[in-house]
């Protein structure tokens, strides 16, 4: 645990972290915006997941970078306000956790279910947000239920995050987050921003 009382989101840092990440996010979308603020660098993926982990000693300065310049090394910082989504509340409470063998194989099944049904009369835009929007894994907590779906288990394995730790599911809030080995992901907030 972190002195803040959130487990570690990596451990250990290796040189060129942050350019893997922001290359990593920038694969889905060169334009995807990128939040570096006290030691994380933040990721918000075009598939409604926000992506995480621990900068380290070579993090940029904080503020807000496109990932394909972040991971080209030609990015300039814009001010914290470009973001536009609120991060997950502190504390990240771990609910339960999974081996993550099961993380990659609900990752595997995923791919080979879109790709068995492609082309069989419904759109491929379509298809993907369904097989996103299925929940594949039910965590009953303290009378609640934690619901992780699919594009949970994408981002995590897409970001490089997941290894042979067991992964945690977070809550945070309302919030639902998977944090593996290299990072965590957590899914975009869904309620309207504080005005």
């Amino acid at each position: 645990m972190t002195a803040d009382g959130e487990p570690p989101v990596n451990e250990p840092t290796i040189a060129g972290d942050v350019a893997a990440f922001a290359a990593r996010a920038a694969r889905l979308d060169p334009g995807s915006l990128v939040l570096v603020r006290g030691g994380r660098i933040w990721a918000a993926l075009p598939i409604g997941v926000l992506a995480v982990r621990d900068a380290g000693p070579e993090a940029p300065a904080d503020g807000v970078y496109r990932a394909g310049g972040l991971a080209a090394g030609t990015s300039t910082a814009q001010p914290a306000a470009a973001w536009r989504g609120r991060l997950p509340q502190q504390p990240w409470a771990t609910v339960e956790t999974v081996p993550a063998a099961d993380i990659a194989d609900i990752d595997r099944k995923a791919a080979e279910a879109l790709r068995e049904r492609r082309g069989q009369g419904v759109g491929e835009r379509r298809l993907r947000d369904a097989m996103l929007d299925h929940v594949a894994l039910r965590v009953e907590h303290d009378g609640g239920t934690a619901a992780v779906e699919v594009r949970l288990v994408a981002a995590l394995c897409r970001m490089g995050f997941l290894a042979e730790d067991p992964v945690r599911v977070l809550q945070a809030g309302r919030r639902t987050g998977l944090a593996a080995t290299y990072g965590a992901v957590w899914e975009r907030d869904r309620g309207l921003p504080l005005l």
